[in-house]
């Protein structure tokens, strides 16, 4: 399964920490305590899988905060998991088109399962700007600067890069070997497997990273 990456909103910090134990190597999670508009802000909303929403927070009912998460990513997965409430607020919930709703009573493993039903499928490819890696295999790999720009330059471009294209990309203004690429190519294959079939390369039309393939 992919890594995930997920907003909790949970006055109840004793539900983060049953869960906490059952959640996989490279997913990250967001926690807050109470709605704070400004934290929430903060976040990058196009890289956020999944949102678990308390309806028990300050200064807001969570009931108040879901049409305004839907307003940043309108298909997000939402996850009520919630102290026993009344049947009215129930209800809202559910006309408010959250995805699951479960009281605190239900098993941690119970909702695991659940979220795993909304992890990403397939290959995510999930860099990490800073330390220059890559998720894969439930790790993070380590890659060399070049190694980064090639993965980087192929998940940003939108359509089928010439040699040349990928060449300028990664090295601009310079002149390299033949088959510098290839071998820097073959090294990220062998290190991130997936590659190998995510990967579309074609003979005099060049390279395209698809990664719709399950």
């Amino acid at each position: 399964m992919s890594p995930l990456t997920a907003v909790w909103i949970d006055s109840d910090p004793e539900t983060i920490r049953n869960i906490a134990p059952l959640w996989r190597a490279g997913d990250h999670l967001h926690h807050f305590q109470n709605y704070s508009p400004e934290e929430i802000e903060k976040i990058g909303w196009n890289n956020i899988d999944l949102a678990v929403i308390d309806l028990h927070l300050q200064p807001v009912s969570g009931l108040d905060i879901i049409p305004s998460i839907r307003a940043r990513k309108s298909n997000l997965p939402i996850i009520v998991v919630t102290r026993p409430t009344d049947k009215e607020s129930c209800i809202k919930a559910l006309n408010l088109a959250v995805n699951r709703f479960y009281e605190k009573q239900v098993q941690a493993e119970t909702i695991l399962e659940c979220i795993n039903q909304f992890r990403p499928q397939g290959f995510e490819l999930r860099l990490n700007d800073e330390r220059k890696a890559i998720f894969s295999q439930n790790n993070w790999i380590d890659l060399t600067s070049t190694e980064y720009k090639i993965i980087e330059a192929l998940k940003t471009s939108s359509k089928r890069l010439t040699r040349a294209e990928l060449q300028s990309a990664v090295w601009p203004n310079s002149s390299i070997s033949e088959n510098n690429l290839d071998t820097h190519l073959t090294n990220l294959k062998r290190k991130i497997p997936e590659l190998n079939t995510v990967l579309n390369v074609k003979r005099g039309l060049g390279y395209f990273l698809d990664l719709k393939i399950q």
